[in-house]
C-alpha cells in the first residue's frame, strides 16, 4: 500500500498573497478566484519565492509572483506582483533570472481546499 504524499507546496506563499491581495492595487482580489491553474516554488534558508497562475472568476488569468526574505532577527519582507496574461499565453516571462521556477506543476488540489477555507476579502472587483 502506497504512502499518501502531504501536499503543502504553496500554501505558505499562497496564504500570504490571499491576505494581501488589493482589487484597487493588484485588478482583482481573493474573492476573483475561481482557481488555481498551475505554480511553481522556491525556498531555502533565506527565501521562498512561488508565482502561481490563477484562473479569475471572470474569465482573466493572473500570474502572481511571491518573494519572502527570511530575516534572521529583523522584520521580515515580502512582496507580490500581479500581471495579467492574455488568452494565448500559457506561462508569464520570468524577470528574475536568479529564481527561475524548478518547474510548473498543475497539482493544485491541496492550493483548491486552500482557496475554499479561507473568507473572501470585501474588496473583491466581483
Amino acid at each position: 500500500m502506497a504512502k499518501a504524499s502531504l501536499r503543502i507546496q504553496g500554501v505558505y506563499e499562497l496564504g500570504h498573497v490571499l491576505d494581501v491581495l488589493d482589487a484597487d492595487l493588484h485588478g482583482f482580489s481573493r474573492g476573483d478566484i475561481e482557481r488555481v491553474e498551475s505554480y511553481w516554488t522556491f525556498g531555502d534558508l533565506h527565501e521562498s519565492a512561488a508565482g502561481f497562475i490563477l484562473a479569475l472568476r471572470d474569465g482573466r488569468r493572473a500570474y502572481v509572483d511571491f518573494l519572502h526574505w527570511h530575516a534572521f532577527e529583523q522584520n521580515e519582507d515580502f512582496r507580490i506582483e500581479t500581471e495579467f496574461l492574455p488568452g494565448d499565453q500559457r506561462y508569464p516571462v520570468l524577470s528574475s533570472p536568479e529564481l527561475p521556477p524548478a518547474e510548473w506543476s498543475s497539482d493544485t488540489g491541496h492550493l483548491g481546499k486552500l482557496l475554499a477555507n479561507v473568507p473572501s476579502a470585501q474588496n473583491s472587483t466581483g
